[in-house]
């Protein structure tokens, strides 16, 4: 499918400002809530969002937790931070920032004239590189040092985004960090969506549930801060004893029952999990404790 586009900001030599550019679109990849992503004939993606055109796109951030109806707020952050220099491995390169100029529908999908879009380097998704979605790691010793790593690596693209941008992610479920460079080293493990990110307000505090994003906690009045151990402590979860059986059991219960699993084989890495679990460590202090378990008790394992 050959796609009319205007692109409006690059940071890749194939793609030249204010400048009308045919694309052709090869298949889609991936998608939610937010866009559908595709493949293109250069080893680039397009993600084409829903329901944001140039007329309707909201591009300041609202006080909700959860961007509102046309709300963009991925193209917020690129459009804030294009010309940022590659980030050190952290973060995808934007190429660039533009708005299809026909109407256009995928299956049930229907994108407006004027829709905007982002193209990305094609990286390659965690459980398409680590073929372990349903392989539960808990019963074996290296499988639990590599989610402890993986945790450790996301933990790592976490802070980074907090520290250097003042934004927090909690978007953070596995499907939303991808390989760089065709590779399986978790140093190539990169973030690659930033649809709910939220600019950290000190002391401001939400209702949080998880009946959209099961790595959510369940709890009012809950700090931004916290969120993100919390989320990477239910992909550790998730790692361990397997996504179909964490989306299945997914409650108090399953989380208790896991924990007590965890203890039973580890009381260092339990401690670990407790903390990320409970709702009351930053991204920064949970990486030291992470850091502490490697420096003082890999040897547990």
């Amino acid at each position: 499918m050959n796609v009319q586009t205007l692109i409006i900001k690059s940071n890749h030599p194939d793609y030249e400002e204010n400048m009308n550019k045919q694309i052709k679109i090869k298949k889609k990849i991936g998608g939610g809530s937010y866009g559908l992503v595709f493949s293109l004939d250069n080893e680039h993606v397009i993600k084409i969002f829903k329901d944001s055109t140039l007329n309707n796109t909201i591009l300041n951030e609202t006080n909700y937790l959860l961007p509102i109806k046309n709300e963009n707020r991925e193209l917020i952050f690129f459009f804030k931070f294009k010309n940022a220099k590659k980030e050190h491995n952290y973060i995808i390169s934007l190429y660039a920032i533009g708005l299809i100029r026909d109407k256009i529908t995928y299956e049930n999908t229907k994108f407006d004239e004027n829709s905007y879009f982002i193209i990305l380097p094609y990286c390659t998704p965690f459980y398409e590189t680590h073929k372990i979605l349903n392989s539960p790691l808990i019963y074996s010793s290296n499988g639990i040092k590599f989610t402890l790593e993986v945790m450790r690596r996301l933990l790592e693209l976490s802070e980074f985004l907090e520290t250097k941008y003042d934004y927090v992610n909690i978007d953070l479920h596995l499907d939303n960090f991808l390989f760089s460079h065709k590779s399986k080293d978790l140093k190539d493990l990169i973030m690659i969506d930033f649809s709910i990110i939220k600019k950290n307000f000190k002391n401001k505090k939400y209702n949080v549930n998880n009946n959209k994003y099961y790595i959510w906690p369940n709890e009012n009045n809950l700090p931004l801060e916290y969120i993100p151990s919390y989320c990477i402590s239910m992909n550790g979860l998730e790692l361990l004893f397997g996504h179909n059986r964490l989306i299945e059991f997914l409650n108090k219960d399953f989380i208790n029952y896991s924990l007590k699993v965890i203890q039973s084989k580890n009381k260092h890495i339990y401690n670990i999990f407790y903390n990320g679990l409970v709702l009351k460590i930053t991204t920064q202090k949970f990486i030291k404790l992470i850091n502490q378990f490697f420096t003082n008790h890999i040897s547990t394992l």
